[in-house]
């Protein structure tokens, strides 16, 4: 009987102990999405498409933007179409460290003609939760 006892009180003291052991991962799960901050170009920025002469290339467009997460940052693509809507130039950067909070990606491009371009950037997190930025429009002259 005194065994039965030891067993019983054993038994009840797991129980109480696994009782009182939460699990917050519920809590603790990330479900709040990356910002994302363009840096370039300018709102409906004006750019040369053609010089003529000694310098026949159009001027290159900086595309830069920042995204930010506040627990883990995974990714940023940029996404850039023209006026008819077709893709013309995409780049992704990947977090290169764990714990990576921010995460720039920067690209020099050079539209290939005369036209109205848009460019998105789309900020993943590692918990897959996803930011698209509004889209920015820039004209080639």
């Amino acid at each position: 009987m005194k065994n039965n006892s030891i067993k019983l009180i054993t038994f009840l003291l797991l129980m109480v102990l696994f009782a009182s052991c939460s699990n917050n991962s519920e809590e603790e799960m990330d479900t709040t999405a990356p910002t994302v901050l363009i840096q370039s170009p300018d709102v409906n920025q004006s750019y040369v498409g053609y010089w003529g002469g000694a310098w026949p290339e159009t001027d290159r467009v900086n595309l830069k933007a920042l995204g930010t997460d506040e627990t883990e940052i995974a990714s940023i693509k940029l996404i850039v179409i023209n006026s008819s809507g077709a893709l013309v130039f995409e780049k992704t950067v990947n977090s290169a460290t764990s714990n990576q909070t921010e995460l720039i990606i920067s690209e020099s491009f050079t539209p290939p003609e005369v036209d109205t371009y848009s460019v998105v950037f789309v900020v993943n997190d590692v918990n897959g939760n996803i930011e698209t930025s509004e889209s920015r429009t820039f004209v080639v002259e």
